[in-house]
């Protein structure tokens, strides 16, 4: 059987597991959903790997042969295949595009899931199939070239979409309830928006509070129901949110508030994201 095959078929078992969700199956489910995307992968590396060169772009081991004209070429050798890291590396030298912040979250998720499968929830496996749809739409879609509905079929097409369209309802309905609230900044507005919880690493973050100031309002996990007060969330959030700009940009834009000595001092918005002086 080949490695697309293999791939179709973990997908499909994860996701049957997935419909039968129960603390039992959660383990099974994500286990199987996320080999039949490492498979995928390596099926790209296969594709892509030189006629007689023994797959050696998916071989851990990969050794100079010394053809008879006098050219080097580069063969595979054994039975282990590349790890996600070395997968990466040469996706990435070779121009293969991924999403490998969305792929680092299925990972960091199914860590979890791996040691601590009984505390999560349904909406944890539900977050993690919704990340895993896009991963496998686009893979397919953009460097496989195929339609993702016909390679799946239509079961396991179905189950993807449907709980894409679930996710993706939940995740408006926590926007809609941030951006209700006013805040001191856009820019705290937008990193509040874009923080995942620190326990569990979601993005289904609410706020507590229909109306009125952020500062005032609760904010809620939906996954695994840590609450956060405004205090309590808005430091980290401004921080993560503006940390890869200063990497790529060079330039400081948030420090320590002089004032209240608590908050994060934002320059693009001349305010404190916790006392809101400027």
């Amino acid at each position: 059987m080949s490695i697309l095959n293999n791939a179709i078929d973990s997908i499909a078992i994860g996701l049957e597991d997935f419909e039968l969700y129960d603390e039992t199956r959660a383990l099974s489910s994500v286990r199987n959903v996320f080999s039949g995307i490492l498979l995928l992968f390596k099926h790209k590396l296969c594709e892509m790997s030189p006629s007689g060169s023994g797959e050696v772009l998916i071989k851990q081991n990969i050794l100079p042969v010394l053809n008879k004209d006098g050219s080097l070429s580069w063969v595979g050798k054994g039975n282990k295949t590349v790890d996600v890291h070395s997968i990466k590396e040469r996706f990435e030298s070779l121009g293969v595009t991924v999403d490998w912040v969305r792929f680092n979250k299925i990972n960091s998720y199914r860590n979890n899931i791996e040691h601590y499968y009984s505390t999560e929830t349904h909406k944890d496996v539900d977050e993690l199939i919704s990340d895993s749809f896009i991963i496998i739409k686009d893979f397919i879609s953009e460097e496989l070239n195929s339609d993702p509905k016909s390679l799946l079929g239509e079961k396991s097409w179905g189950i993807l979409n449907h709980s894409y369209e679930v996710y993706t309802k939940e995740q408006h309905e926590c926007t809609s309830s941030i951006e209700a609230l006013s805040y001191f900044g856009e820019s705290i507005l937008d990193a509040i928006k874009n923080y995942y919880c620190e326990e569990c690493e979601s993005d289904l973050i609410e706020a507590t509070q229909e109306s009125g100031p952020a500062v005032d309002s609760d904010f809620k996990c939906r996954s695994c129901e840590f609450i956060y007060s405004y205090e309590g969330i808005v430091d980290q959030a401004v921080v993560s949110h503006f940390y890869e700009k200063a990497i790529k940009s060079g330039i400081t834009q948030i420090v320590n508030c002089s004032l209240c000595f608590d908050g994060i001092y934002i320059y693009k918005d001349a305010v404190c994201s916790t006392c809101g002086n400027s």
